[in-house]
């Protein structure tokens, strides 16, 4: 008798895959999905997290909320959206301290008001371990959405920000116990500012980085049926990774590309447009770089003067 199979090890990528055909038709491969309303869509989008899975040691609740919001708005953000409402569903054990969840709504309701959100309700349930669920609605210019499909060979691939910070914290904190560690791991902004301007300055495609670039990349390759070079010497590293790295002994490209929780946007420009799009950036004081560029072949690190074939598939759950 063949033992039937369970969810560990095929992936989260093929888990959805599979529930698609179920259904008998698809929906679009995007950040959110979206439904036009008058000159604009309506963007939508739900995430989730839990206890053992996204929340390391010891952080303060409000740290926690602060990231389950944000981490909800990136993918408004990934779009050239504005979020507009929030709403949250959180599972919690009964002997939950009423100042831990008061600390978690405090977490949200700060980031909410950064990015100008407002709540909108939910529901609460009693349960083994925490869990907080939300629904990020915003909208977007139906000639400013960006969406996943619509990178060309030839085009300049970017990102916003720097990249490694957050694996620097996990690794800090589960090599190291460092306490501070397990902070910066949740320490992440939603990039809707950066979101709006690549929107309007020439990106052709977006998605942000929730599961890191070679993810972000393989997913990207199959949608555009493309492949990617990146430059290794172009990324932007964060300091604490390279610190990170030095210290722990581990290499600076599985740091900044091969690990998830970053939530940076990553993009393509057509080449041309590529120095209008910096320039102004600098003056707006966003911050972005070229790491590599699109091609018609697979997805190659370069390494120097190596082009070595990635093969590695970034976070994903259930591998």
């Amino acid at each position: 008798m063949t033992a039937e199979k369970t969810l560990g090890g095929i992936g989260e990528r093929d888990l959805i895959g599979r529930i698609r055909r179920m259904y008998g038709y698809g929906w679009p491969d995007d950040d959110c999905f979206h439904i036009p309303a008058g000159g604009k869509y309506l963007l939508i989008k739900t995430d989730s997290i839990s206890k053992p899975s996204h929340i390391p040691g010891n952080v303060s609740p409000e740290r926690i909320g602060y990231f389950f919001a944000a981490s909800n708005l990136s993918d408004i953000a990934a779009m050239g959206g504005t979020p507009r409402y929030f709403m949250a569903a959180l599972t919690l054990p009964r002997n939950t301290h009423l100042s831990y969840l008061e600390g978690i709504e405090r977490g949200i309701s700060k980031c909410l008001r950064r990015y100008g959100a407002r709540m909108a309700g939910g529901d609460m349930k009693e349960g083994r371990e925490l869990n907080l669920a939300g629904i990020a609605i915003g909208e977007v210019e139906k000639d400013r959405m960006l969406r996943r499909k619509g990178m060309k060979p030839g085009e300049f691939l970017c990102v916003t920000g720097s990249l490694g910070k957050n694996a620097a914290g996990y690794y800090l904190w589960k090599r190291r116990g460092n306490a501070d560690g397990a902070d910066m791991l949740l320490d992440v902004e939603p990039r809707i500012r950066e979101g709006r301007f690549i929107s309007e300055n020439g990106a052709t495609a977006a998605m942000d980085l929730s599961d890191g670039v070679y993810s972000a990349i393989r997913q990207l390759s199959r949608i555009n049926m493309c492949g990617f070079d990146i430059n290794l010497s172009e990324v932007p590293v964060n300091a604490a990774a390279l610190k990170a790295s030095k210290l722990l002994g581990i290499p600076i490209e599985e740091m900044a590309l091969n690990f998830g929780g970053e939530y940076e946007l990553i993009f393509t420009v057509p080449a041309g447009r590529f120095g209008k799009m910096t320039a102004l950036a600098k003056k707006r004081g966003i911050r972005i770089a070229k790491i590599g560029i699109v091609t018609k072949g697979g997805n190659r690190l370069i390494k120097g003067a190596r082009a070595i074939r990635i093969t590695d598939y970034g976070y994903e759950h259930f591998r």
